[in-house]
């Protein structure tokens, strides 16, 4: 525990980093599954297939492979990305991509009938999907995001390998400096689940505030 105090300020600057990491590829991530799960859905071939193939081709590669081509490898073809850059590129690249599925399948599951309504209401594809089929979609793929976010939380550890200073690169610094392997690891196993449970509560939340709006239209509308 002594450790752990001495060096609290290293891991918690870790912290931030993690934090900062975690909310930037979250961000783009989500913009890139909802781009490429419509994408999936479009009436145009050559946008379904471009999409189809980008998802195919980052769920079949590691994120470790990605963050190392992006950051060593880009330079040899003349494209210097710092290692910020490449660690939320990266990280949003692939997570984009199983995220993406994720879109696709709460947009199919919501019922013919709703896009019917919509066509019969003459509206446009645009706003069939804005007014009609996304909102529902959303409370179904609330729990996949959730689930997103956990796993991306957890794989922001692997930017260490680019020698972004984030909590699992400061706590392998303070191991190779104390010696005091396990009062370390465990503080940061703790630390990740402890962010991932507050991940989870929230979401949670948003999910159920969500349902309770849907809801009350529906109760508004009848």
């Amino acid at each position: 525990m002594t450790v752990i105090i001495e060096w609290s300020p290293l891991l918690l600057n870790g912290l931030i980093q993690t934090l900062k990491l975690f909310f930037m590829a979250v961000v783009l991530d989500l913009a890139i599954a909802v781009l490429i799960g419509l994408s999936r859905l479009s009436r145009y071939r050559l946008v379904r297939v471009a999409a189809n193939v980008y998802m195919e081709f980052f769920r079949g590669i590691s994120l470790y492979v990605t963050l190392f081509w992006l950051y060593f490898a880009l330079p040899f073809l003349g494209v210097r990305l710092t290692v910020w850059q490449a660690a939320v590129g990266g990280l949003a690249l692939v997570h984009g991509a199983y995220a993406s599925e994720y879109v696709r399948g709460a947009i199919l599951s919501v019922p013919k009938e709703q896009q019917e309504a919509g066509i019969a209401l003459n509206m446009s594809p645009y706003q069939r999907m804005r007014y009609i089929i996304f909102p529902q979609a959303l409370v179904a793929m609330m729990p996949l995001l959730a689930n997103e976010c956990v796993l991306l939380l957890k794989a922001t550890s692997v930017a260490s390998l680019i020698t972004l200073a984030e909590l699992t690169e400061q706590g392998h610094s303070i191991i190779v400096r104390t010696y005091a392997s396990v009062p370390v690891l465990v503080t940061v196993l703790l630390i990740y689940f402890g962010l991932a449970q507050i991940i989870v509560i929230v979401l949670r939340y948003v999910e159920i505030r969500i349902s309770y709006w849907k809801f009350r239209d529906r109760l508004v509308q009848g």
